[in-house]
């Protein structure tokens, strides 16, 4: 791997983090597109890293006030919202990995696409007055485990799931973000036991370019989500992302792409 490619997908995975659009899977389909065939887990811990750094620095006041108080109600909040997320990621942990081959990104931009219509009619006919639940977390962390399938947007699954709930919209963003933190360390984790440290065959000016790239554009996305919640502009993304899933199903079906 060259590292313009490196410092795009690096750029591609903070965007699609936080953004709800889905950063495994656009990361899939650029790989496919630049032909990016080797199986880098390093880079993809890297490039994971760097989102998890966006988070760190702009929610670093609500994770310092976590570790002081780890036994809060929002921490608690947080356990509740990660438990289902490892059960589902443990259930379904082979019909995950067969997934992100490509063949069925269109089901999941489609999917996200239907969740994004959502949002704004959500937004749009409600209002959001309520603070989450351990039951909303819980509810929170089912769509978390559920995104881990290419395609679906792990941010936009579990705001959409808090604000059809009445969650404060600030509330929801916030708690999303947060929850992304057991979330990205958990897969981390995930990965190196599953393939363990042999893949780890990447220099290091690709996997700088890849974590600067990634947590300057996660930190940019992050701070331009919370925009959009605020003025519940989603349905664009839903339009992208129908969109998108039609040109990946005529690419597929008509030309054999994937």
């Amino acid at each position: 791997m060259i590292i313009w490619i490196a410092i795009f997908l690096g750029i591609i995975q903070g965007l699609t983090e936080f953004l709800p659009v889905s950063s495994s899977g656009h990361l899939v389909l650029f790989q496919k597109i630049f032909g990016v065939e080797v199986d880098c887990l390093l880079f993809d811990i890297v490039l994971h890293l760097g989102t998890l750094l966006a988070v760190v620095i702009i929610y670093h006041k609500s994770i310092w006030d976590l570790i002081k108080h780890p036994f809060s109600e929002k921490a608690q909040k947080l356990v509740f919202a990660t438990i289902p997320t490892v059960v589902i990621a443990v259930l379904f942990k082979d019909i995950f990995k067969n997934s992100f081959g490509g063949e069925f990104l269109f089901v999941g931009f489609f999917v996200t696409a239907i969740i994004m219509f959502i949002a704004h009619y959500s937004c749009k006919n409600n209002y959001q007055y309520k603070s989450l639940t351990r039951g909303g977390a819980v509810i929170m962390g089912v769509f978390q485990g559920l995104a881990i399938f290419p395609g679906v947007s792990r941010s936009g699954s579990t705001i959409t799931s808090a604000l059809v709930q009445g969650v404060r919209r600030n509330e929801s963003a916030e708690f999303s973000f947060l929850m992304s933190i057991p979330a990205i360390l958990g897969s981390l984790i995930f990965e190196i036991f599953d393939v363990g440290v042999s893949s780890f065959n990447v220099s290091f000016a690709v996997l700088l370019a890849g974590f600067v790239s990634s947590a300057i554009s996660g930190y940019i996305a992050i701070k331009f989500m919370l925009k959009v919640i605020k003025k519940a502009k989603f349905a664009w993304f839903g339009v992208y992302l129908a969109l998108l899933s039609i040109i990946l199903v005529f690419n597929q079906f008509v030309f054999g792409w994937f």
